[in-house]
């Protein structure tokens, strides 16, 4: 068996995570590249790439030596085998800043959104084909019991199922909700697959990050380095750290609401770890509320504060009741930003009307005024709790407390360093 190629140099964290998850896999093949290449249909010098981190294999070429390896001990691969290799090659994908990658990373998010909803369809069917069997039962029950009374206990049987009956109404209503919003996700990945396919097309490789409207969309001459306010492009990949998606990734919409009130408050917040989400103090520690955390892709969940952090900032750490993602990208945080820096946020803003839409732009920042930090952009109502990440250096800057005008171009941000006095972090 010939011996693996070396890591290539300047690869992602994430990148070489996956490689050696695959390398170590390939490893109990006990076979050379150039035979596992032959016996898959693969190029020899593309799986030496794979293995090497220097390409991004498609999620079919882990899988599939995930099979091989398990087909050769006689085993099938475990569930949560699998799930670890999905997750190592979710986050290369997330690492990754070329229109490819990001055509790869939706592809994979479509397929989870798809497999839901079927699996919310199938569960749906089946709740109303039961439904309707209790139904017809109760009603053979109460021909019983009305004077054609057969068997031990009518009564106790009707109103037993009675009762099943209602948990079934109330679990398929559950159901097709859960189904409604599994279609609607598929929907919104397939225009976005859309737009990336057709940017994917009009970009050669390395030679544009786009994370708004391409080329084409932008009146007038774009130099190297260009960055437009509100919707965000940028035409050489050198100078860029950080994209939409690993920013939508960790923002998440908190929603509280006061008790026996209807009226939710919706804000955004930072997630540092699948249960763990930090946010503005918004409320008096006195005032009791509930709490709800969405993720970038609909996944939703109840929430609970675990800790306040000190004055001046008093930073919320918030515990999950489930998880919202299987990994989480590290965050590096920003300890002192230079007047002029551009920094990034996708998070969920509120327009003239209410309504709630997400919003993706750039901020400058101004300086400092005392601990905070100064920063004008564009700055909608409702963006308070968003995390802002430096475009050069990828880095956490701070999370946006409040708006300092009425106009929203003005605002501060709770320097990143407070979350460093946080206990209660991963």
């Amino acid at each position: 068996m010939s011996e693996l190629q070396a890591f290539g140099e300047g690869i992602s964290p994430e990148m070489r995570a996956l490689a050696q998850a695959l390398r170590d896999l390939f490893a109990g093949l006990e076979i050379s590249e150039r035979r596992y290449a032959a016996r898959r249909s693969y190029d020899s010098s593309t799986v030496s790439r794979y293995l090497s981190g220097q390409r991004l294999p498609p999620w079919e070429f882990a899988l599939n030596l995930l099979n091989d390896i398990a087909e050769m001990r006689g085993t099938v691969p475990t569930a949560e085998t699998t799930e670890m290799l999905r997750a190592l090659h979710h986050a290369a994908l997330r690492s990754g800043k070329s229109p490819t990658h990001k055509v790869q990373l939706l592809q994979q998010q479509l397929a989870v959104a798809d497999e839901d909803a079927r699996r919310a369809a199938q569960r749906e069917r089946w709740l109303e084909d039961t439904l309707r069997d209790r139904e017809h039962r109760v009603r053979e029950l109460q021909l019983q019991i009305g004077g054609f009374r057969t068997g031990p206990d009518p009564d106790a049987d009707r109103t037993r199922l009675i009762a099943e009956i209602q948990q079934l109404k109330d679990e398929l209503e559950e159901t097709r909700e859960a189904h409604r919003q599994a279609e609607e996700r598929c929907e919104r990945l397939e225009r976005q697959l859309a737009e990336a396919e057709t940017r994917q097309r009009g970009a050669e490789p390395d030679d544009l990050v786009a994370v708004g409207p391409g080329p084409a969309d932008i009146p007038g001459p774009m130099s190297a380095g260009t960055i437009i306010h509100g919707d965000v492009f940028v035409n050489t990949s050198s100078s860029w750290r950080i994209d939409e998606e690993t920013v939508g990734s960790v923002t998440v919409e908190v929603a509280y609401q006061y008790r026996n009130r209807e009226r939710r408050t919706r804000v955004n917040g930072l997630l540092v770890g699948p249960t763990t989400v930090v946010v503005p103090q918004l409320l008096s520690r006195t005032i009791e509320v509930d709490w709800r955390i969405t993720s970038s892709d609909g996944k939703g969940t109840t929430a609970e504060i675990i800790e306040y952090g000190p004055e001046p900032f008093v930073l919320t750490v918030m515990r999950l009741a489930e998880p919202l993602a299987n990994v989480v990208p590290s965050i590096a945080l920003g300890q002192s930003t230079m007047p002029g820096s551009q920094l990034l946020v996708n998070a969920h803003a509120r327009d003239e009307t209410g309504r709630r839409y997400r919003h993706s732009g750039l901020l400058e920042v101004k300086g400092r005024s005392g601990p905070w930090v100064r920063v004008e952009g564009e700055l909608p109502v409702g963006l308070t709790g968003a995390p802002a990440f430096h475009v050069g250096t990828g880095e956490l800057i701070g999370l946006v407390a409040k708006r300092l005008t009425d106009g929203g171009s003005k605002a501060h941000l709770i320097p990143a360093g407070a979350l460093l006095d946080l206990e209660a972090l991963p």
